[in-house]
Order: structure tokens, then C-alpha cells, then sequence
């Protein structure tokens, strides 16, 4: 008996052929898949007699093996139409995800399940982090599961600014026995419901690596156990999947528009970028791989923080060298038609900024994200909810930024997030800190800036 992720040349009541692998139910209709990846929504009656018997096996053994994989994930998870065709907040919905990001072009949720929730288990065993992605559509495009891993694993950071508070890691061979008892959970799930999985090599470039695979309904499931790194488990696209992982590249002259596009001006003189993906590193040291998420995300390069803290050499609990995971990442970067710059500046100033911005490139700044600066932060982007007088708040804002800056410059909390706006009449920065939606973009002033600077700036651009 063929399963639903096989190929077969169906036929139609009028004589002609397709090749196609059958993808279940929706809408009364027949979805079929080609081989060239094209899907087909087909009336039944459309379909020869013999297929429209085979395409009702298929639907009832569909309805089974979804049965099955819905009760080892322990949610709804799995419908009889493929993830590409699901409006993600629905899976969202049946997974409990609260939403992290809403651009135009790409929307997110994520879950920090160990942290956040009670005897919370998808396939067996307790995630850490539940993150799922969609496209400008909001249709699903994957989801991300990551259970034991380095940088979670131990941790006693809290969230947003409370990480600074709080410092962890696990002995290597507690995380090891954590990642296996995880790992075999999980298979077994999976192999109870599906049946053994196949191996293949996946990934591109330094995240290249060898996972387990169960296909099922035009999906597939894959599961990773990287040594000392991390266990994830990855609903994607089959076909995603029979490419090995590797994504098209958007073009330069789409992303330039797209980027242009972006910018927003204000009439206070605001100017900032619009349509930046939001990560949340959650609670431990990932602010440089969710960082640089975002900013490939942005250049139009899928990313994971989790595959990055990886490739970059992240220590247990967080601890990442920028210059060396810029380093790992520039010949995936180069790959899509992108390129890398770090720029080292003495003096951060609005002028050297606002030529990336006005492009809608964000830049990434290395900081010492202290108490007094996210302070200033915090209390400037409340006050400008209500400004009726742009000067009055300059040199408000000025006075106080004067104060700040005279104390002794800070040596701690060592940080990165993105500059992503500026204002030239009031003299202030935008930033945007990978803490969830909340610290999408807050104001601060540029002599606070270069007060709390560590004068590195690195880009990715088109």
C-alpha cells in the first residue's frame, strides 16, 4: 500500500496524466502536489475511477497516521492539508505559541516552554523553545522545536533585561545525558506513529549536518542531535527537505526595493526601519545569534540563533565572539548574494548611521547594556507617546543625557542589539534589543549611546 508521500501518475477522467504525490483533503478537493512542485487542487470527480478509489484509501489512511501523530505530539498539530497551506496562527493556536514577530513580510511565534509553562510536552519530552515561522501569505513555513541544549540547559538568566542578573551552564555530561534522554523520546514517538526514519545530510554550509527524517502528508519531520549542542526537531516543506535544506536566493534588486520600502519618516523627524523580524533569545546569552537571525532574516537568508550560537562557537549559557561567528556565517552570507562589514567607530554619530538606515539596513552595535542606559531607554520611549512640544523634549532629554554620560564609562553587561532609526533634530538613536516585541524599537540619545558604546558596528547588506 503507497503512503501519502509517494509518487503516483494519476489520472483524469478524460484520459490525461499527472505525476503527483497525494497531500490530503481540503475544501472537497483532491491536493496534489507535481513533481515540479506546483500543488493541484482537484475536484474527485475529476479523477478516473480507479484513482478516486485510491485517492479515498489514501484520505482514510491519512486520517489514521494523523490520529496517531497528533496523539505522540500530544496537540493538534498535524491536519490533513500540509503545513504551506495552513494559516500559521491556527497551529499557533493548537501549540499555545504566543506571536513574537508581525512584519509585512514574515510573522513568528515562539514559546520558551521550560520557563513559561507546566508539564508543557510536544513528541514526549519538555522543549525549551517552540518558534514557528511564516511567510508574507501567514501561511506556515516551518517550525522550529529545540529541547536540551547548551545554551538553555542550566541557565539562570531571566528574560529581556533581567538576563544580565542571572548567570548559568550545565556540566557537559549532565547536558549530554538531558540531550539523549530527549533525543530517544522524541524518535520514539515519532517511529511508533511513522515508522523508522531515513538519514540524510542537511543544512548549508558550517550548519551542514546529519538529522533523522519521517515524511508524512507533502511534510517532513526532521531531528537533530548535535553533540554537546543541542536536540531540535524541524517540521518543514518535503520538498525543503528533499532539497536538503538549502534556500533560494532573493534577488538583489527585490531586497534593495524591499529594503528601501521599509524606511518609515515621521513629521517629529523619526526615521526608522519597519518589517525587521523580532527573535527572542530568551532567557540566556544569545543577544549575537538572535542578533544576526534577525539581520539575515531582514537580507532575505533563513536562520536559526540556535544553529548560529552553534556555528560561532557560543559557550554553555551564552558568551558569543561576534567577529567569529560574522566569520563562520560570511560564506552562507556571500552564498545569497550578500556581503558583511564590520566598521570599529571611535564616535558613534547619526551621520555614519543614517546611510544604512536610509537603505533599510539595520546596523548591529555592541554596547554595554547597564542599568542607566536602559533606564534612559525605557523612560525617553514612554515620553514620547505623549510629546506636544519636539523641543521642550530635546532639550529635556539633552539635560538628562548630559547627566548619564558623566559618570564613569561602563565595563559590564557586554551586549549587542540593532540601531534601527534615528532622529537628527532631537539627536537620538532607535534601537532594538532581540527581548521579544516589547523592545522593538526604543530611543535613546546619542551621547547615552556612545557613553555605553563598545564602538563596534557590524552590517550584512545587500
Amino acid at each position: 500500500m503507497d503512503t501519502p508521500s509517494v509518487w503516483h501518475v494519476f489520472k483524469a477522467a478524460g484520459g490525461a496524466t499527472v505525476r503527483a504525490r497525494y497531500e490530503g483533503m481540503a475544501g472537497g478537493k483532491v491536493q496534489l502536489r507535481r513533481d515540479d512542485g506546483k500543488l493541484l487542487q482537484v475536484a474527485p470527480d475529476m479523477l478516473a475511477p480507479e484513482d478516486r478509489a485510491y485517492v479515498e484509501t489514501l484520505s482514510r489512511k491519512t486520517d489514521e497516521e494523523m490520529a496517531k501523530l497528533n496523539g505522540a505530539a500530544g496537540h493538534a498539530l498535524f491536519a490533513v492539508v500540509p503545513f504551506e497551506s495552513r494559516k500559521a496562527e491556527d497551529i499557533a493556536s493548537a501549540l499555545g505559541l504566543p506571536k513574537e514577530s508581525d512584519s509585512k513580510y514574515s510573522k513568528s511565534w515562539r514559546l520558551y516552554a521550560a520557563f513559561k509553562r507546566e508539564k508543557y510536552e510536544l513528541f514526549g519530552a519538555m522543549p525549551y523553545s517552540v518558534a514557528l515561522y511564516a511567510g508574507e501569505d501567514g501561511n506556515a513555513g516551518n517550525l522550529s522545536v529545540v529541547y536540551a541544549n547548551k545554551g538553555d540547559f542550566g541557565s539562570t538568566a531571566g528574560f529581556g533585561v533581567d538576563h544580565f542578573k542571572g548567570e548559568g551552564g550545565a556540566a557537559p555530561a549532565t547536558l549530554e545525558a538531558a540531550m539523549q534522554r530527549d533525543a530517544d523520546a522524541v524518535a520514539g514517538k515519532l517511529t511508533a506513529a511513522l515508522g523508522e526514519p531515513k538519514q540524510q545530510r542537511f543544512g548549508e554550509n558550517k550548519s551542514r549536518r546529519t538529522i533523522r527524517r519521517w515524511d508524512w502528508n507533502g511534510q517532513s519531520i526532521l531531528l537533530s542531535c548535535q553533540d554537546g549542542e543541542y536536540v531540535s526537531l524541524a517540521v518543514v516543506d518535503q520538498a525543503f527537505a528533499d532539497a536538503g535544506g538549502k534556500t533560494e536566493r532573493v534577488k538583489g534588486t527585490d531586497l534593495r526595493q524591499r529594503l528601501v520600502s521599509s524606511v518609515a519618516r515621521e513629521p517629529n523627524g523619526d526615521v526608522f526601519i519597519r518589517d525587521i523580524p523580532m527573535v527572542n533569545q530568551g532567557p540566556k546569552g544569545y543577544c549575537v545569534p538572535a542578533t544576526f537571525e534577525r539581520a539575515m532574516r531582514t537580507m532575505g537568508i533563513e536562520a536559526d540563533m540556535y544553529l548560529l550560537a552553534m556555528v560561532g562557537g557560543t559557550s554553555a549559557g551564552g558568551g558569543t565572539s561576534v567577529e567569529q561567528l560574522l566569520q563562520n556565517v560570511r560564506s552562507q552570507v556571500y552564498a545569497k548574494g550578500r556581503r558583511t562589514k564590520d566598521e570599529p567607530v571611535k564616535t558613534l554619530r547619526i551621520r555614519d548611521i543614517k546611510r544604512y538606515i536610509d537603505e533599510g539596513v539595520p546596523v548591529m552595535w555592541t554596547l554595554m547594556s547597564v542599568e542607566d542606559y536602559n533606564k534612559t531607554a525605557d523612560e525617553n520611549t514612554e515620553k514620547r507617546r505623549n510629546v506636544k512640544d519636539w523641543p521642550a523634549y530635546t532639550r529635556d532629554i539633552a539635560s538628562k543625557a548630559e547627566t548619564v554620560s558623566s559618570a564613569g564609562k561602563p565595563d559590564s553587561n557586554h551586549h549587542i542589539c540593532m540601531i534601527t532609526g534615528y532622529n537628527e533634530a532631537t539627536g537620538e538613536l532607535a534601537v532594538s534589543d532581540s527581548w521579544g516585541p516589547q523592545f522593538e524599537r526604543r530611543w535613546v540619545p546619542v551621547k547615552v549611546a556612545n557613553w555605553a558604546s563598545q564602538g563596534n558596528l557590524f552590517l550584512i547588506l545587500p
